[in-house]
């Protein structure tokens, strides 16, 4: 995998439109893409940093996972990962995918390896998944049926019933532009599903973002929620689609989509350049991307052709891994000996208080070594249940002591409930 950091805040892609009005979704008819195989059966896929990333076939050939990105108007190939394919020399070619058992042909892809410093992976995009009902499975109980593509009745199983329904429009597209990738304009099909987000009793305009792992707000929104002095966290290391940022994050009280409610949800800012490029792309007020921090919580089905969103909690409800309740240290990726360090110790941590520093390296946690594992695995091995301990081995260190030492660190929940 790409992945460089943690988080991955590197959906709602940023397009310079220069005219908007690329028309409506599937509309119910069938796909303007040649299909072939299964719809609707379940597609092998990883769910990591509130995401899900899909194995797929690109011309036939297995590569990288690819990132399940409603913000991201494109499909996303880096022509590196597949040494065997011959990829023309335009930005933007034409590409078979293969789902498990099902292929989509002739898909309209960007290659690129330039967006967001290495940290952007291949993403299927919202010109592909407008054309097809969508399922994310963020249950992780049985991994291969995390992702599905291709039919509307597809089943719900251990959710409850009926869920939450939000019926959409899709908005933007036109003739434009990535920014990030190329001068070269091209067509942009409408792709953004507008959805009605309540935060603690206001309702604001978000879209739907299945590639960001944290829902995201403008910094006026952000800042009225924090006003009342709740716990926030400072200087969380993301990935974007313009290169490396950090992030604010808080806790809302309640986030409440299509009926359904999510209490204590992760809530991040990273400023609003991100917002204004949609607000520019969609002609109307968006204050916020709806993430995996929310969506995680319940089955998602996006049926595309029949714009509908429906979603469905789990029965019983899902035990979350919340990413913040953890020891108080972002991975980094290593240049010496190991292949992970500190990336961030926050401060007033346990990690700091025993003298964890940034740039020291993480040999293993709890006796698992992180050498052999990406970078969301090895992330992940750093969250817990508050009050308990992982035991981190440490190798090269500023702190002589430290050296090839383990450290007993404590399990915190860095963001408390507000």
């Amino acid at each position: 995998m790409r992945f460089i950091l943690k988080r991955a805040e590197i959906a709602a892609l940023a397009v310079v439109v220069a005219g908007c009005g690329g028309g409506g979704g599937g509309g119910g008819g069938s796909s303007q893409f040649p299909t072939m195989g299964m719809p609707g059966t379940p597609s092998p896929a990883r769910i990591g940093a509130n995401l899900v990333l899909a194995e797929v076939e690109v011309n036939g050939m297995s590569g990288p996972l690819m990132l399940v990105d409603t913000g991201s108007p494109f499909t996303l190939v880096d022509p590196s990962a597949y040494p065997g394919i011959q990829f023309p020399s335009s930005p933007q070619v034409m590409v078979d995918l293969t789902f498990g058992v099902f292929t989509v042909d002739n898909v309209p892809a960007v290659v690129t390896t330039a967006i967001g410093n290495g940290d952007v992976p291949q993403i299927v995009g919202g010109n592909l998944m407008r054309e097809f009902p969508v399922q994310l499975d963020y249950s992780e109980r049985e991994p291969s049926r995390a992702f599905r593509l291709g039919e509307s009745n597809m089943a719900a199983v251990g959710v409850e019933q009926p869920g939450g329904s939000v019926s959409f429009t899709l908005e933007g597209g036109g003739m434009g532009r990535i920014s990030e990738v190329s001068d070269t304009t091209v067509s942009i099909p409408a792709t953004r599903v507008p959805v009605t987000v309540d935060i603690e009793g206001t309702a604001h305009p978000f879209i739907l973002d299945t590639g960001a792992s944290e829902v995201t707000v403008r910094s006026s929104v952000y800042a009225t929620l924090t006003a009342d002095g709740r716990s926030q966290l400072s200087g969380l290391p993301i990935g974007t689609a313009m290169g490396h940022a950090q992030a604010e994050v808080t806790r809302a009280k309640t986030i409440t989509v299509g009926g359904q409610t999510v209490q204590n949800a992760p809530v991040m800012t990273i400023g609003d350049a991100v917002v204004d490029a949609l607000e520019s792309e969609v002609n109307h007020p968006i204050d916020g991307l709806l993430g995996g921090s929310f969506l995680r919580e319940f089955l998602v089905t996006i049926d595309y052709p029949h714009t509908t969103l429906l979603l469905q909690r789990y029965a019983p409800p899902l035990m979350v891994n919340d990413e913040f309740k953890r020891v108080g240290i972002e991975i980094g990726t290593g240049s010496g000996g190991h292949r992970y360090t500190a990336g961030v110790v926050y401060p007033g941590t346990d990690a700091a208080a025993k003298q964890i520093s940034v740039g020291d390296e993480i040999v293993s946690v709890d006796g698992q070594s992180l050498d052999a594992l990406d970078a969301i695995a090895a992330d992940e091995s750093l969250n817990g249940t508050v009050g308990t301990t992982k035991q981190i081995k440490l190798g090269a260190t500023a702190v002589p002591a430290l050296s090839n030492t383990t450290v007993s660190v404590q399990v915190e929940d860095l963001i408390p409930v507000p």
